[in-house]
């Protein structure tokens, strides 16, 4: 399983980064998870669905089944390790992992922000950086970039 995080300020393209990555994997029939990072429990809570009411209620867990898909919360702080150790049994191919920036997987950085303005590396110290993209001029480099990454597993 091969894990790349993709990084960067808020509003740099991470997201609409992440979807073009998934659509390539799932394009050449590969599994893909995804984990998204947020500093904010209320994210979880912004619904006001069904759902979300129970765990405001104090539920340890909810679950959501629909007929194509089912969404568990569970009010603990999570565990990334335990989480890709799960994905890596279900056998998934990729993760992505958007945000988590502290951590030390190879990981690319979207360096301008469409809220701050161009950022660099050395702002917030990452380490372990393979590539540094901007988002508005460099999305075919950072997909054939991707694609090659992606191509040894």
């Amino acid at each position: 399983m091969k894990v790349l995080q993709i990084t960067g300020y808020k509003d740099s393209g991470k997201t609409t980064v992440v979807n073009q990555m998934v659509a390539r994997l799932k394009g050449n029939g590969r599994t893909v998870a995804v984990i998204k990072h947020h500093h904010s429990d209320d994210v979880v809570m912004q619904n006001r669905t069904d759902s979300e009411s129970f765990t405001r209620s104090g539920a340890d867990y909810s679950i959501l089944n629909t007929p194509g898909t089912s969404m568990q919360v569970k009010k603990e702080p999570p565990e990334l390790e335990e989480q890709l150790d799960a994905l890596n049994k279900e056998g998934i191919d990729f993760v992505l992992i958007e945000g988590y920036k502290d951590l030390s997987f190879p990981k690319i950085f979207m360096s301008y922000s469409f809220r701050y303005g161009h950022t660099t590396v050395d702002n917030i110290g990452l380490g372990n950086v393979l590539k540094t993209f901007d988002v508005r001029y460099d999305g075919e480099t950072m997909m054939d970039w991707f694609k090659e990454w992606s191509s040894d597993i």
